[in-house]
């Protein structure tokens, strides 16, 4: 059986608890930041892991518009074993079911090459485009190998770190894959970004006419939150990063879906870091989907969630979440 990371995410992100990266006096972070932190090491950016996002090859047609879009979201699919393929299948099937138009794979998509063309090839088979960002555990050799044999099987796939800009007609799909810091990697070749690139997609952003569709940003890392109720809590701490903060504008990346720390999933929030109640459209909603995998997680609340996803629905430049659960029989 692989490995499973069952892990408070003060691990998974290593010690991102305790080591957190610098928030800029130039920053204007919404919601605020909790605390600065010290300056990640300075680091050089991987074109193999994030591609020039201001070329045009880095941008891809992969769906006409149609008035509404429909992002089935997941992250943390972790585990290719039986029993967790078959949740996995149910869990889609329960997406489709409610009208997705696309799906996203947000991190942690498998710790091998033969797991990720499993996991993924599980998202493919619904026949609908795919999109994988990769977390701190996908060596990006493997990744792309498994990907390109997906493909091969007629998988339309595209993973945001060649084609950095998915235009889904309604809106466009913005990503940047790894984590914060070479640290927190889980795996050599694993992605890690930098403030390099965290500027470059800024600077696309800012570019952008004001005619093109809404972007939703797909990053494994979510922003630094503050509380409880924010997309990064995790054992009375935020650990996010808080150099994302000034991505999310309503006229930079007014949506976005982020991954990584489980037990804040299942939840979205709105510009201002309130909750945002399902099914309720606004003009910036950012979510956290959880972990795919049926374990069993311990939520920030003191719950226990086996596996969970969302659908986010772009439509009129607003968005609305809605949480995707399978009944207990199902899991």
């Amino acid at each position: 059986m692989p490995r499973r990371l069952v892990l408070p995410v003060c691990v998974v992100l290593a010690s991102a608890c305790t080591q957190k990266p610098a928030l800029t006096a130039a920053d204007t972070p919404s919601p605020p930041a909790q605390q600065a932190a010290p300056t990640p090491a300075q680091q050089r950016s991987d074109p193999s892991c994030a591609a020039p996002i201001e070329v045009p090859a880095s941008r891809v047609q992969i769906r006409a518009a149609s008035g509404t879009l429909r992002i089935g979201a997941l992250a943390g699919l972790k585990d290719a074993g039986d029993e967790n393929v078959g949740h996995l299948r149910n869990l889609v099937a329960e997406i489709v079911r409610r009208g997705a138009d696309l799906l996203v794979a947000d991190g942690d998509v498998g710790d091998n090459l033969d797991e990720q063309e499993t996991l993924l090839g599980v998202l493919a088979d619904t026949g609908l485009p795919l999109v994988v960002a990769a977390g701190n555990r996908e060596v990006r050799t493997e990744l792309d190998a498994a990907e390109n044999d997906l493909r091969k099987k007629g998988a339309k796939l595209w993973d945001v770190s060649h084609a950095r800009v998915l235009d889904a007609g309604d809106a466009l799909i913005v990503g940047l894959p790894g984590t914060l810091d070479r640290r927190f990697l889980h795996a050599d070749g694993a992605c890690v970004y930098v403030q390099r690139d965290l500027d470059a997609l800024a600077s696309f952003l800012d570019r952008l006419a004001a005619k093109e569709p809404p972007v939703v940003l797909v990053m494994a890392i979510p922003p630094r939150g503050r509380g409880q109720a924010a997309l990064d809590a995790s054992e009375g701490q935020n650990v996010g990063d808080p150099r994302i903060l000034p991505l999310l504008t309503r006229r930079r990346a007014p949506f976005g879906i982020f991954g990584q720390v489980w037990e804040a999933g299942g939840r979205a929030i709105d510009g201002n870091g309130n909750a945002s109640v399902s099914g309720t459209a606004s003009d910036q909603v950012y979510l956290n989907p959880g972990a795919a995998d049926r374990t069993s997680w311990p939520m920030a609340g003191g719950t226990r969630v086996p596996g969970q996803a969302a659908l986010i629905t772009v439509q009129a430049r607003k968005a609305s979440v809605e949480l995707v659960r399978l009944p207990a029989e199902k899991s």
